[in-house]
């Protein structure tokens, strides 16, 4: 019996008929461990469009998974208003990655995410929040690492990546490199930046936008680097599942290892664990992992030991006591408390110049026995004393303070507004230190921040008000002022109702009435 043969024109109609559908709609496929066994989109082709449900009760909002249904993309509330994208490692609730726009989206108002060939995330009133830039692709995929890619199907290589544009963590596999963005905390605060040489955590003003240099706190620089050789190679930072963040040389030579920060598991070789590298908001850079048996984040890592040398755990002009780790104010004569005192409010900008860099009025505190943790990212002078110390501070406008080791002569001086200081137990440790007066500090912030939504609209409405009882007031004065007119006009009449040369004659006849009854006989 022969077998019937195909024909060829009809299987290649079958096949373009295959491939439009497919094209045509998400692909959904079904995930081991999903709940109900329920099939989960696992890719979005163009032409997909998504809508936040206003105000949901639910923090977020999955639209994509990866095929082991550990991750998934979608809508996610940040705070208690604000809307983000973001990709969110599903059994801890942890967003591994952000789109983080520059303005984020109102949770209470529907937004919008499309595909086509680029992904784009759109606020209620049809503005972009976030899109993924110089990216054309046919299919977007959530890898099983957390990377989310916009592909084209003949490419292997993404044309977008997640990998490549970090918001505050790094994972397993994803290199961290000079050209990538730094690690921005989720307060916007703080930022983790990689030098040739060197990562360092750095001190962001304005939520990151100031135009001053961000001011290092900590920073570790790879132990057989060459900072000297201007033709070495730059360094890349990568998290490794072993447990350590590995610092590699750029270029050929199979990447050589030029430092590791090692992890406290790393000697355990502890595998089947999730790792993550954040940079949390108090400022400490800490790796984590994430095991299916506990069902928790523990801590693995932790970039600064003592909470006293993290930047602002005692706030703006705090002084922290090592040891029990106090707080007390720079000027509160020593009295501790155990949790951070509101000593003074944050400054948002970089210096204290203004009109020609003269300085506003500013307070001064001096205190004897403090330091700073990171003095050795301060600008430094030497061979001096106190007096000048203080002196070069006081006339530079963009100095917000100064501490001199008078054991060293080392000065230090502090070109950013004054976060938290070091008790230390030296009466030759002197500091110097400006402090913005409250009404100056009141004026600027105005000035920059503008009024908030509630008080620009309770502010329109009352403009409004007044306008509408001006105008009240204006035709009330008008009605008056016309009804006084007409009053007057109507007893002109009554008294000369005739024209001027009238009044005249009137006046002869009535002398002559009199005068004929005055001499008549």
């Amino acid at each position: 019996m022969r077998q019937a043969k195909c024909d060829p024109a009809i299987a290649a109609a079958v096949v373009v008929l295959l491939v439009l559908l497919y094209v045509g709609s998400p692909v959904v496929l079904p995930v081991d461990g999903a709940k109900g066994e329920e099939e989960l989109t696992t890719q979005l082709i163009n032409g997909f469009t998504a809508t936040h449900a206003a105000g949901s009760a639910a923090t977020f909002e999955p639209l994509l998974y990866a095929t082991s249904a550990v991750f998934a993309l979608g809508f996610l509330r940040v705070g208690q208003a604000s809307l983000d994208l973001a990709v969110v490692h599903l059994p801890s609730s942890f967003p591994v990655w952000r789109a983080t726009p520059a303005n984020l989206g109102d949770w209470s108002r529907p937004a919008t995410l499309t595909f086509d060939t680029s992904l784009v995330l759109t606020a209620h009133d049809g503005a972009v929040l976030w899109r993924t830039l110089n990216a054309a692709g046919d299919v977007v995929a959530l890898l099983n690492s957390s990377n989310l890619v916009v592909q084209r199907y003949a490419r292997p290589v993404p044309a977008w990546q997640s990998f490549d544009h970090p918001s505050d963590t790094l994972v397993v596999d994803q290199n961290f490199t000079a050209s990538s963005p730094p690690l921005i905390s989720g307060n916007r605060r703080f930022a983790l930046r990689l030098g040739k040489t060197y990562v360092a955590l750095h001190m962001e003003f304005d939520g990151g936008r100031a135009t001053t240099t961000a001011p290092a706190y900590w920073k570790h620089t790879a132990l057989e680097a060459q900072p000297e050789n201007a033709t070495a190679p730059p360094v890349y930072g990568r998290l490794d599942g072993l447990g350590f963040f590995g610092l590699y040389l750029e270029g050929g030579g199979g990447h050589p290892t030029v430092d590791v920060l090692s992890f406290d598991t790393f000697v355990l070789n502890l595998t089947g664990v999730f790792r993550r590298m954040t940079v949390d908001d108090d400022g400490n850079l800490r790796a984590y992992y994430w095991s299916s048996d506990a069902k928790a984040w523990t801590s693995d890592y932790k970039a600064i030991a003592e909470r006293c040398e993290l930047p602002t755990s005692c706030g703006a002009y705090g002084l922290c006591v090592p040891g029990n780790a106090q707080c007390q104010c720079l000027d509160s004569n020593g009295t501790s408390t155990t949790s951070s005192p509101p000593c003074h409010a944050v400054e948002e900008t970089g210096d204290l110049c203004s009109n020609g860099l003269r300085q506003p009025d500013f307070d001064v505190v001096r205190r004897t026995r403090v330091s700073v943790a990171y003095k050795e990212e301060l600008p430094v002078q030497t061979n001096t004393t106190a007096e000048r110390c203080e002196m070069a501070c006081a006339r530079n406008c963009t100095c917000w303070g100064a501490v001199f080791n008078g054991a060293s002569g080392y000065c230090y001086l502090i070109d950013f507004p004054v976060e938290t200081l070091v008790y230390q137990a030296d009466d030759r440790m002197v500091g110097y230190f400006k402090i913005r007066k409250a009404a100056a500090t009141a004026t600027r912030r105005s000035a920059r921040r503008g009024m908030s939504p509630g008080v620009t609209a309770a502010t329109v409405v009352l403009s409004l008000v007044l306008v509408a009882l001006a105008a009240a007031g204006a035709y009330w004065g008008y009605r008056m002022w016309e009804k006084r007119k007409r009053k007057r006009a109507g007893m002109e009449q009554e008294l000369a109702p005739g024209p001027y040369k009238d009044l005249k004659s009137m006046a002869s006849s009535n002398s002559s009435f009199k005068s004929s009854h005055e001499f008549q006989p």
